[in-house]
């Protein structure tokens, strides 16, 4: 697909290389967090919603999604990219870029008609721009919150 960076679904074995990258990005090692997400996903969601990349055989990033139907009344499937990890030591080389790539084509497949993600600028500045070079845009949705 991209040089080296090979994409495939994401399975449960692949656990301990997700919260290896997450360590890495964060310095904090969140085990159970993982396990949450990969339990949930085996559990509650289609295997085309979560994708890891390989760079020369070793898993260097992970993407969970999911889909809603008629999500906030939008009609048809909506799809989300709820979670996008690249190891650092793998960024600017079309990892994450390959992950939402072969998520997209199989949300596609699937009838899905739109695809979302929040950011928060604050934290990642340069997500807004990594978005947007994968042909995303500022949606017409207002994101609105209230801390409790």
């Amino acid at each position: 697909m991209y040089n080296q960076v090979t994409t495939r679904k994401l399975v449960a074995s692949d656990l301990d290389d997700i919260v290896d990258i997450d360590e890495r990005a964060e310095g904090e090692r969140r085990a159970a967090f993982w396990e949450g997400k990969v339990i949930i996903q085996e559990g509650s969601r289609p295997p085309w919603t979560a994708w890891v990349a390989e760079y020369d055989g070793t898993v260097v990033g992970f993407l969970f999604g999911h889909y809603e139907e008629l999500e906030f009344g939008l009609p048809g499937g909506t799809v989300w990219i709820d979670i996008l990890g690249v190891d650092p030591a793998y960024r600017h080389k079309k990892v994450g870029s390959a992950m939402i790539e072969s998520f997209v084509e199989a949300a596609e497949d699937m009838g899905m008609k739109r695809v979302f993600t929040l950011v928060r600028r604050e934290q990642q500045p340069d997500l807004e721009q990594f978005f947007l070079r994968q042909g995303m845009e500022m949606d017409k949705m207002v994101h609105f919150g209230r801390d409790l």
